[in-house]
């Protein structure tokens, strides 16, 4: 019960960030084009016919694989109706002609619930799998979707993401609320029937001051505590931002963002 609680308000403030989504996540922005190039380098010489996209969002990573597969037939899913649309939207700008998106098909879609029948050709998401709860358990399920040579590829936050404000947290002695995001080893375990590569990329963004991280993280909906847990005290975040601000001399301040790419092939051949 608290699970679909905690979903159903994800999907609420996801549709709530739908118009301001692309002025605040730059970062988002850079994975999905490092995502699309991962994809381009390694699995360049495969004919994907039949693609499922795992939390759309506002479309970055759809825009930048639609130049790599314009023909194949795609499922493109986001947990957000307005998300969807604004992916849609966003699509629409910049195909050529109606026969051109008439091969996508839209879709509001919980990713840990996948209701689509396989096999899909590649199964890619970015920047979605750490508001999984069972991840391992979907690893497993989305695995099970993809064709004979199918490709599974993603990126994710991983372990060292907002370091600095969690170890600001730690020393106040305040819980850390944000969920703890899984190094690489994880996915290689969970995913060990595969043949997997799995890369690491920092990216760094600025603010002004520490309530302008809080309100990116706002306006992107990624403002979420762990399943179960309350916010700040008004005095906690007073004294965490103080004590965060001050690691910065330079006139803003920098929040980053430790970004795990993976890829896995069902065969092994490429």
């Amino acid at each position: 019960m608290i699970e679909a609680v905690w979903k159903k308000d994800l999907a609420r403030r996801f549709g709530a960030a739908a118009q301001s989504y692309e002025t605040q996540s730059e970062v988002q922005q850079k994975s999905a084009k490092a995502l699309a190039d991962h994809i381009a380098a390694r699995f360049q010489n495969k004919k994907t016919l039949r693609i499922l996209e795992i939390g759309c969002g506002t479309g970055y990573l759809t825009r930048e694989l639609l130049k790599l597969y314009p023909d194949a037939e795609w499922w493109v899913t986001d947990i957000s109706v307005d998300m969807l649309e604004k992916c849609r939207s966003s699509l629409s700008g910049e195909v050529t002609g109606p026969e051109y998106i008439s091969g996508i098909h839209f879709h509001a879609m919980d990713g840990e619930a996948v209701d689509l029948d396989g096999p899909f050709d590649l199964i890619c998401s970015n920047m979605a799998f750490q508001w999984f709860h069972d991840l391992e358990g979907t690893l497993g399920k989305l695995s099970d979707l993809l064709s004979a040579t199918g490709t599974l590829a993603f990126s994710t936050l991983s372990h060292g993401t907002f370091e600095l404000w969690h170890r600001c947290q730690k020393e106040l002695g305040i819980e850390r609320l944000a969920p703890e995001f899984p190094e690489a080893d994880f996915y290689h375990r969970c995913l060990n029937s595969l043949d997997i590569v799995s890369s690491q990329q920092r990216f760094v963004q600025c603010h002004k001051d520490g309530l302008d991280f809080l309100r990116t993280l706002r306006e992107i909906g990624a403002h979420s505590s762990r399943m179960g847990r309350s916010h700040l005290s008004v005095r906690q975040l007073r004294s965490l931002l103080k004590k965060y601000e001050n690691h910065f001399t330079e006139g803003h301040i920098e929040a980053d963002y430790d970004v795990l790419f993976v890829l896995c092939n069902r065969d092994g051949e490429n």
